[in-house]
């Protein structure tokens, strides 16, 4: 069980891991390429450093040749007047300066093999480094394109309720606007309507056509005439 918990730790700690490195990959590759950057600048201090060795270990055998040269010289003219003391003295110390300049030519050679090898290590570093520097702008860029166009999206789906509410509003008020057009339509032809019944009523009243109310005082003048007929008809009955 035990084994079973510590394994399942180690698989939460690289998921962790893996989880962090992704959300942060382009840090790290900026940190890296920094990193990689110095690495290639010291690889040409260290290459420069080289060159000047094997410059200076050149000029040196040149002046041993130079002295070897003088000294044998000399040897030779104290061998023509007898001077071999001199002669051996003088291959001595020529000697020991073939021997240095046999040193200082191949520790020369070795600065010819370290140079080589160096000028295709800083020439493959700074390639490489340029084509990351290349890949970097280009994951940042489509970084970058990948993020607006996600913020994009997520704008565009908060917006779509309030687009359709706003789409709801704008339609409410169109239906009232055309509930209040309606309305106004129908008060304009209702006092067309109460316009023209007045003006046959004052037509009516002047004598002009049929009336369309009825006059209480035509009722009056009715109902008058109706008590006449009925007092006259009263007074005719005979008395018993």
């Amino acid at each position: 069980m035990l084994k079973i918990v510590n394994t399942l730790i180690r698989g939460a700690i690289a998921d962790a891991e893996e989880a962090v490195f992704d959300a942060n990959a382009l840090q790290i590759l900026g940190q890296q390429l920094r990193e990689a950057a110095q690495a290639v600048e010291h690889s040409k201090r260290e290459l420069a450093c080289a060159m000047a060795h094997h410059s200076s270990e050149l000029r040196a055998i040149e002046a041993l040749d130079a002295r070897v040269k003088d000294l044998e010289a000399s040897g030779r003219e104290a061998l023509s007047k007898g001077r071999e003391d001199l002669a051996r003295e003088a291959s001595v110390v020529v000697a020991a300066l073939e021997d240095e300049r046999g040193d200082r030519q191949k520790a020369v050679e070795r600065f010819d093999r370290d140079i080589t090898r160096l000028k295709c290590l800083v020439e493959d570093g700074r390639q490489r480094l340029a084509d990351l520097r290349r890949g970097f702008e280009l994951a940042r860029a489509e970084e970058a394109l990948h993020r607006a166009g996600a913020n994009g999206r997520k704008a565009l789906i908060s917006g779509a309720g309030a687009l359709r509410e706003a789409e709801g509003t704008l339609a409410r008020i169109k239906t009232r606007q055309q509930l209040n057009e309606d309305a106004g339509e129908a008060l304009d032809a209702m006092e067309r309507d109460e316009s023209g019944r007045d003006l046959e009523d004052r037509l009516a009243r002047a004598g002009f056509g049929s009336r369309l109310r009825t006059n209480p005082d035509d009722v009056l003048a009715r109902m008058r005439k109706r008590d006449g007929n009925a007092d006259e008809s009263g007074g005719s009955v005979p008395q018993s």
